[in-house]
């Protein structure tokens, strides 16, 4: 009821936070976050009882603060068992659910339900959406899971039409009769809170709350790690007491603006109206999703409308759509066209009666921070993607063990396009070792896995240009705390620079190229040499068999170059039971010249770290770090420990060869600033090659990967 003789309903301010931490990530990162962030944070909220707040915890993270940090969890469980604190649901390892299949999404929704139920005694109604990530089939998954509400970002109205002035309330959603409610966070309070003076805040909030509406409501969703763990932040938001001043803030305007939870909002205030978003996420996430160079003049447009120029234009204006980052990393594609491949094979196990582990390992490898990369290092952070193979791994392997019950050296071939790019690849399996291989790119091996150890060997992320790769070299300012991270650009070390680059071709093993005998190793090394012809990017023959416990595939690809005809035929055998490969190759000279040079082999291998004691090179010259460049003659067989892990990649050749090593090493962007980050590392062995014409070569080498201490 409106009018003049309604009751005036107060002002409303809603403030959601979202703590996560990525399932892989390092003890002493989520150490940090639970004692600069996440404990003072409920502390100050719990010395100001009035003040309501919604806070989301990723399933991960709140197993970890109830085991890591008791006294944290303690007080969590007190505000919200009076009240002051609702929690929100989502997906249990925080994935991006419109990337999921139907099962796995209800899965997860379910998963950390049940989770919140059993530590604080009820269900949540809410959900938080991973990235704001909105495709608009997802209030049928929603609504089947029991979600009543979720926060997204003011920008998904916007984009579907709403003036700015009508995004404070909560609005209904559907598809096909399937409804959701969904609330409008305000961009503008993303910025302010906790950057902008509490006053100025307060302010916005006036504002934003000043139509005569029932419960005009201000709203705030946004990472709870931007209260202590953004850079500079525990000394603003704690030490120079910038929360307690906002919360004071609050209290001292208690006349006519209070906080509610969002249950509670959405169980008293009237709805605006029903909407239909686009698909969406918040406007950043649209700059990081464009290729490079669209990226940063998208990036330069949003300035321009923070500093409240072409304001007017905003509503019209997208950037990029999220499942691009499957079209502009490779590896994210793989990784996520391998999980849904996993899914299935975890989804045919249980029909056998396989236990919930599998499914577990699944739920934890889709967690989203892996599948894209923006202003937080993401993709780019191989300890974290390790943890996602890892998990996929576990996954797969516990599945195998049940559909593969009885046999201890089986052996399978896929084969199909598994990544959905237009090209073939062939899956081969054992029950110790998994290969992809890509037919259509020459044969090139872009995952080499030991599912029974939960490692892989294969994801070295290939070095490309980023939209910010321009300001490394024009920066040198530092994040004080009082700057959205989404405007500074931090050097945390000046030899970022130096890892500048972009490959010419996806990061991949078992791919070849042929040097001149002219070419020092030296320049072959510096990437001066550049090779007479290669295998990247050309369709091969195949053919593939399984016998006796043996997978065999034979690939033929053409290597024309300047003034040359060779063919190469190459082979890849694997054993069931054996954690190994034997690679051969057949060169054959089909032009009128004789050829003289070097056949390269290429292996692109992760150890995840250069530097340490207990990851080094064995039998090329001294013992050496992974983070070593150089080269070594006459070689017949060497090693690649990764003590941490417990594995070696040991290579003997049929002949002695000459190998280079070098790391791999990018130029990336995290929340903290730019950073050199190692990647993994780049084996060539170079076989001596002196053919006639008409005349072929063979070559053979052997990976074994051994057990360390």
């Amino acid at each position: 009821m409106t009018g003049p003789h309604a009751a005036p309903s107060r002002r409303v301010l809603l403030l959601c936070l979202h703590n996560h931490q990525p399932v892989g990530n390092f003890d002493f990162v989520l150490e940090a976050a639970a004692r600069n962030s996440y404990r003072p944070f409920l502390d100050t909220l719990a010395s100001f009882p009035s003040i309501k707040v919604t806070v989301h915890f990723s399933g991960w993270l709140l197993r970890w603060i109830a085991s890591h940090a008791p006294e944290t969890y303690a007080l969590l469980r007190e505000l919200a068992g009076r009240g002051q604190v609702e929690l929100l649901g989502g997906g249990m390892y925080e994935p991006i659910l419109a990337l999921l299949p139907e099962r796995d999404r209800l899965g997860q929704i379910g998963a950390l339900s049940a989770e919140i139920r059993r530590r604080f005694g009820k269900a949540p109604e809410g959900a938080w959406l991973a990235e704001r990530v909105w495709e608009p089939d997802l209030p049928s998954t929603l609504a089947a899971a029991g979600v009543r509400y979720i926060p997204l970002d003011d920008y998904h109205f916007i984009r579907a039409g709403l003036p700015q002035e009508e995004l404070d309330g909560v609005y209904l959603t559907e598809h096909n009769g399937a409804s959701v409610r969904v609330f409008p966070g305000s961009e503008q309070l993303r910025y302010l809170i906790p950057f902008g003076g509490v006053e100025e805040t307060l302010r916005a909030v006036d504002r934003m709350t000043s139509r005569d509406v029932p419960y005009p409501a201000a709203i705030f969703a946004d990472d709870g790690e931007k209260f202590g763990v953004w850079p500079g932040t525990h000394r603003s938001v704690y030490q120079e007491g910038w929360l307690r001043s906002f919360f004071e803030g609050i209290v001292a305007r208690g006349d006519w603006l209070h906080t509610m939870t969002f249950s509670e909002y959405a169980a008293k205030a009237p709805l605006r109206g029903t909407i239909y978003l686009p698909t969406c996420s918040y406007i950043e996430m649209g700059e990081w999703a464009l290729p490079s160079r669209r990226a940063s003049r998208f990036g330069d447009l949003l300035r321009d409308f923070r500093a409240g120029r072409m304001a007017e234009m905003k509503p019209f204006v997208q950037g990029g759509y999220f499942r691009n980052f499957l079209r502009k990393y490779d590896e994210s594609n793989q990784l996520h066209k391998r999980m849904l491949w996993v899914s299935g094979r975890v989804d045919a196990a249980e029909a056998k009666g396989a236990g919930e582990a599998a499914r577990d390992f699944l739920y934890r490898c889709q967690s989203n921070d892996v599948y894209w990369h923006g202003v937080f290092g993401g993709l780019y952070l191989n300890h974290l993607r390790e943890a996602a193979y890892s998990n996929l791994l576990r996954a797969e392997s516990a599945a195998d063990a049940v559909l593969h019950a009885g046999n201890a050296e089986w052996t399978e071939i896929v084969q199909g396009d598994l990544d959905c790019d237009g090209g073939s690849e062939l899956l081969l399996k054992t029950g110790l070792l998994t290969v992809l291989c890509h037919t259509h790119d020459g044969g090139a091996v872009t995952e080499i896995s030991l599912p029974p150890r939960g490692v892989a060997l294969g994801h070295v992320l290939t070095r490309r240009e980023e939209g910010y790769h321009g300001k490394f070299l024009r920066t040198g300012g530092a994040f004080d705390g009082s700057t959205s991270i989404h405007d500074v650009m931090v050097l945390k070390d000046p030899s970022v620079a130096e890892a500048l680059g972009s490959d010419p071709w996806q990061r991949a093993s078992f791919r070849e190229s042929f040097f001149r005998e002219e070419d020092s190793l030296g320049a072959i090394l510096s990437g001066s040499a550049t090779p007479l012809c290669w295998t990247a990017g050309k369709e091969a023959g195949v053919e593939s068999a399984r016998r006796g416990g043996r997978i065999k595939v034979t690939l033929e690809v053409p290597m024309g170059g300047d003034g040359v005809d060779l063919v190469l035929e190459k082979g890849l055998v694997l054993r069931g039971g054996v954690e190994g490969m034997e690679v051969a190759y057949r060169l054959i000279n089909h032009g009128k010249g004789s050829v003289a040079g070097r056949l390269c082999s290429e292996w692109n291998l992760n150890f995840l770290s250069g530097d340490g004691p207990d990851r080094h090179y064995e039998g090329l010259g001294d013992t050496r770090a992974l983070s070593s460049r150089g080269g070594a003659e006459g070689v017949r067989a060497f090693r690649v420990v990764d003590g941490w892990r417990g594995v070696a990649a040991s290579a003997s050749m049929d002949r002695e060869c000459a190998v280079i090593c070098y790391p791999v090493e990018t130029a990336s962007l995290s929340e903290a600033g730019a950073e050199k980050i190692h990647q993994g590392v780049c084996l060539r062995i170079l076989f001596p090659v002196s053919l006639a014409p008409g005349e072929s070569g063979r070559f053979s080498l052997s990976w074994a990967f051994n057990s360390v201490a």
